[in-house]
């Protein structure tokens, strides 16, 4: 019978844990004209594996929007029509938060996500999406030695 001993093979024992980090709420402005943002929110993160996002909506927006996730460049999820606080008649009912959305799992290392926003016409928007607020919580593993 082999029998291991932890101190003689430590990385055997590592245990992965998951790790939560707040981004932003920080302002994309959108040039052109119509509703899909041309510029995008994205930041880099390192996973062992795990990798979860959810958008909230910060309370300085005052119209719908759309998210869509793009993960190493490639688009992988959107959201629903989200809506703002505030909001009323049949915007009222809108969530102000994506669900937690599973982009895993992926392989270890870093990873680009990055958001591109979808107004619509309602609220303040009159047409044309002007800017908006990158707003994400992430959950990553990461080895707890």
């Amino acid at each position: 019978m082999i029998q291991i001993v932890p101190d003689l093979f430590p990385n055997l024992f590592d245990k992965e844990r998951i790790e939560s980090q707040n981004f932003g709420p920080e302002k994309v402005s959108c040039n052109g004209s119509g509703q899909v943002c041309s510029n995008r929110f994205a930041i880099d993160v390192t996973t062992r594996g795990v990798l979860k996002v959810k958008y909230v909506v910060p309370p300085t927006h005052c119209s719908p929007i759309k998210i869509h996730f793009y993960l190493d460049g490639d688009r992988v999820r959107s959201t629903g029509t989200l809506g703002w606080k505030g909001a009323s008649g049949q915007f009222s009912s809108l969530p102000l938060t994506s669900d937690q959305i599973d982009l895993g799992p992926v392989s270890s290392g870093n990873h680009s996500i990055s958001l591109e926003a979808e107004g619509e016409a309602a609220g303040c928007n009159r047409g044309q999406l002007n800017s908006w607020l990158g707003n994400l919580q992430v959950w990553t593993s990461v080895l707890d030695k």
